[in-house]
């Protein structure tokens, strides 16, 4: 029997045996135990469990910070009906200006959806998320069509950063066939935020506050967003073996499940240029791209 060493892991192969791993416990002793099951050796019911686990705790998450993303780029039209318009002394071309200046940037800067492979996911999605909260909240504090077009250019340079690379993300917990209808879930707070942002913000601006109502709508649609990043951080796995949700038994299974995915547990902290270049000849993604534009 040959043994393979490590600092705190050992992993033990026998000529006849199937690979096992040997953990120092806390006396310092080291205990055998099994290794990561295959995905073929999976138990139907645990592989069950992991996966309503995950569809509760991050479909959602990720779900509600992009409704939330869909709100704070919208209400600027809601903004304009409360006397945004009038305040600033908007003309259309200037008004129309304040959407455009949101999608230039939002188009220029869609290659920030790469810092999903670099930074741990938790944290690229909370910076993103306070960025774009944070722009928000302050365009209630502006004075001028000037400032308010610097924030919907970064506003939309924020926004790209998060949404494009949730499927990315979402693809380190689920497998291929799995991964349509949460990518559809996910995608699907676009349209219900629409479905409610009007009303949201009637009731929001049909009060009497001692300032502008425009004002009030951005102040109170932006905080929540701020405060959301903080969710994101603490709550937001960066992959099934961090899920603070699952059991040890359900993350073993949960990486079985990544490594048949991707064919690597670990797919965050470096760039495969290759597989980039690879990405970029590939004609289907930019009749994708040209389709979208």
């Amino acid at each position: 029997m040959a043994s393979l060493h490590t600092n705190e892991r050992d992993v033990i192969v026998g000529d006849t045996e199937k690979p096992t791993t040997s953990i120092r416990n806390g006396h310092g002793d080291v205990e055998a135990a099994p290794a990561a099951p295959t995905y073929d050796e999976i138990d139907p019911e645990i592989e069950k469990r992991v996966r309503r686990k995950l569809d509760y705790h991050i479909v959602p998450l990720v779900a509600a910070l992009y409704l939330l993303a869909f709100l704070d780029r919208s209400n600027i039209g809601n903004a304009r009906i409360a006397g945004m318009e009038e305040d600033l002394d908007l003309d259309s071309a200037s008004y129309t200006w304040l959407l455009t200046i949101f999608y230039i940037s939002y188009i220029t800067f869609s290659f920030l959806a790469i810092g999903w492979k670099v930074v741990p996911p938790h944290i690229w999605a909370a910076g993103c998320v306070f960025c774009w909260g944070l722009v928000s909240t302050v365009q209630s504090a502006i004075h001028s069509w000037a400032a308010m077009m610097a924030l919907r250019f970064f506003m939309g340079v924020a926004e790209i950063a998060y949404g494009p690379g949730i499927p990315f993300l979402l693809s380190f917990f689920y497998l291929r066939h799995e991964l349509g209808l949460r990518a559809g879930l996910f995608l699907s707070a676009a349209p219900l935020a629409n479905t409610f942002a009007g009303a949201l913000a009637y009731g929001i601006t049909s009060g009497n506050p001692s300032f502008a109502k425009w004002r009030v709508l951005f102040l109170v649609e932006g905080l929540p967003t701020i405060l959301m990043a903080a969710v994101a951080w603490f709550f937001l796995p960066d992959s099934p073996e961090k899920a603070r949700f699952l059991t040890e038994e359900e993350k073993v299974v949960a990486r079985a499940r990544g490594v048949r995915q991707a064919g690597a547990a670990t797919r965050i902290g470096a760039i495969n240029w290759k597989e980039m270049l690879e990405g970029l000849m590939d004609l289907k993604g930019w009749i994708l791209g040209v389709r979208r534009v």
